[in-house]
């Protein structure tokens, strides 16, 4: 529908005596009486991946705090709600995103995470008004025009390429075998890795999909001994990619592991203990950045939760923040006017990376390679493209 269809089906709304609540972008009549700002979390709160959400929900909600404690945005204090996404379920997904914008009447949202999740929600986020900062890697996620949809992470179409050049050139790898989860994410990441393969001459000794329930990778496992692999890139989510490598080590193969940011979790190293050593993975957080904005946030979320931060926590406090700045910005208070203003962003320096807004939606081209270390991942190189 073009632009003047739907002016005209506005304007004939409002002369059959229709409130003008009803023509505001979602939210809008309820952010312009001086109440709190309403803004929404799709997290994974239940499910497989709440650990994912739990660190997501911490960051956002110490942002908020300290953003409120410092007298909130323009005077006005943020509201955060909170709905369920159960990570890559898009069924979920979509039922959070409807209970946001039509029960909860946010103006604005972070999240969801999970490429699966992001996909069936981007209909609602532009037939709402409703912008969404998500740190999803799949390149699918942006490549829909969809104006409405920011990701602040790194794109996997430029990790997976940034990837293949380590493992070939410092792992001094000769024969790649693949293994991806059959989502859109791992789908969309291992199609960025094979193409960076092939075009630096190189053919994968194997590709194998995985469902993201399995649990038992000896098949996959012995058909990559079979195929003489020396190296793996993994493209899954954390807690099967733990799993993999952690039977890797039980049956006794010694081919090296790298993959997506899932390898370098908390989960994925507490599922595959010491197996998880060694491993590298392309990521955009390590607690070992000596940056100070880096060092500064570490101590201060240590501090507020006794634990040391990881990737969700910190890419969604700068997700708050990136948000919030929109938001002093923005022409008004309501959804259109900040998505404007986020397109603004440029040159702000958050936790785990410098953010400026690129017409494909993407805002940061640069991140970091790490290996799993006594526990930790520790940064091995700095990516960027």
């Amino acid at each position: 529908m073009n632009q003047f269809s739907i002016l005209r089906r506005r304007l004939l709304t409002l002369a059959s005596g229709a409130p003008l609540a009803a023509l505001l972008p979602r939210g809008a009549a309820a952010q312009a009486t001086g109440e709190p700002i309403r803004i929404g979390l799709s997290a994974a709160i239940t499910g497989q991946f709440a650990q994912n959400g739990f660190y997501m929900r911490n960051g956002v909600t110490l942002a908020v705090n300290e953003v409120n404690a410092a007298g909130g945005v323009n005077g006005r204090p943020l509201k955060l709600y909170v709905e369920d996404d159960q990570g890559p379920n898009p069924t979920a997904a979509v039922n959070a995103m409807n209970k946001l914008v039509n029960q909860d009447e946010v103006i604005a949202t972070i999240g969801p995470h999970n490429t699966p999740a992001v996909l069936p929600v981007l209909p609602l986020l532009a037939q709402y008004h409703v912008p969404a900062l998500t740190g999803a890697s799949g390149p699918v996620v942006t490549q829909q025009n969809n104006p409405w949809i920011f990701r602040m992470r790194l794109n996997d179409e430029i990790g997976a390429a940034l990837l293949v050049d380590y493992m070939l050139d410092k792992l001094g790898c000769k024969k790649i075998g693949l293994a991806y989860v059959s989502t859109a994410f791992g789908q969309g990441g291992i199609k960025m890795v094979h193409d960076a393969l092939v075009a630096r001459g190189v053919q994968p000794a194997l590709e194998q999909a995985h469902q993201i329930s399995i649990k038992d990778f000896t098949a996959n496992l012995m058909a990559f001994q079979q195929a003489g692999v020396d190296g793996v890139i993994v493209w899954s989510d954390d807690q099967p990619a733990g799993l993999f490598v952690k039977q890797a080590k039980t049956l006794g193969m010694t081919f090296k592991v790298a993959g997506s940011t899932g390898l370098s979790q908390p989960a994925f190293i507490a599922l595959a203990s010491d197996a998880a050593e060694g491993v590298m993975a392309v990521t955009d957080f390590s607690p070992d950045n000596p940056s100070p904005e880096a060092k500064s946030w570490i101590a201060k979320y240590t501090a507020a939760y006794k634990e040391p931060p990881e990737l969700f926590a910190s890419a969604y406090y700068d997700a708050l923040y990136i948000l919030v700045g929109a938001m002093r910005r923005a022409t008004a208070m309501n959804g259109p006017a900040i998505r404007e203003a986020l397109t603004k962003t440029s040159g702000l320096v958050g936790v785990t990376n410098t953010y400026t807004w690129t017409a494909t939606g993407d805002m940061v081209k640069q991140g970091f390679i790490t290996r799993n270390v006594n526990g930790k991942p520790v940064i091995a190189s700095v990516i960027s493209r």
